[in-house]
């Protein structure tokens, strides 16, 4: 039986070819980057019914989200690759991911994987590795806006993106019923250490 460990490497993988996505809107002058377990792929599925014929999105196949204009990559794209191979744009269109409470993030990994470990064996193993800070993030936040999850309709409705409150009823995926009591102190401690850079730039906290 494949182990817990092996489990996790295969999802990693998957996520490296899949969902390191993006956006980058020249009709509405946006860059998306997209993150893990923040609702970015309702985000994505929502902004690219609206891109022009010369936007680009990297698109899903898992998502049904269609690739546009975008080369074939596999591996990270954060707003390092995107700064370098579009210089104007990420100068001058406004800038934006999404992050979450890592505690629940970790818990929508969790139940997202399904795998055939416990929630502890499965924070404890290499935590870090589900932090998306440096997708939009170095010593500072490169990127105009980290929009919250926890107010993601909010957000969307007070930037300059084409939004119609379509996240209202759209969403691609939705967690399951999601419990804190599966936290123990060893995954509150692990959560805390690995995020540590999310969780005192947004002041998250674990209750």
């Amino acid at each position: 039986m494949e182990s817990c460990r092996d489990q996790r490497r295969s999802c990693l993988e998957t996520f490296k070819q899949i969902w390191i996505l993006m956006i980058i809107s020249h009709t509405h002058k946006f860059i998306f980057i997209k993150t893990r377990k923040t609702a970015g792929s309702s985000v994505e599925h929502v902004l690219s019914k609206r891109l022009g014929p010369d936007d680009i999105c990297t698109g899903s196949d898992v998502d049904g989200t269609p690739r546009l204009n975008a080369p074939h990559r596999k591996g990270h794209i954060d707003y390092r690759w995107i700064k370098k191979n579009f210089p104007i744009e990420w100068r001058t269109y406004y800038r934006f991911a999404i992050e979450r409470n890592p505690w629940t993030k970790m818990q929508s990994y969790y139940h997202w994987h399904n795998p055939n470990c416990s929630f502890e064996d499965f924070c404890l193993d290499n935590t870090a590795q589900w932090n998306c800070w440096f997708r939009y993030a170095d010593d500072c936040i490169e990127v105009d806006k980290v929009m919250r999850y926890e107010d993601l309709h909010s957000e969307m409705q007070t930037s300059p993106v084409p939004y119609a409150d379509e996240l209202l009823t759209t969403f691609k995926k939705k967690d399951r019923s999601i419990s804190l009591a599966h936290h123990t102190n060893k995954t509150i401690s692990a959560i805390e250490l690995a995020f540590a850079d999310v969780i005192e730039e947004f002041g998250y906290t674990y209750n």
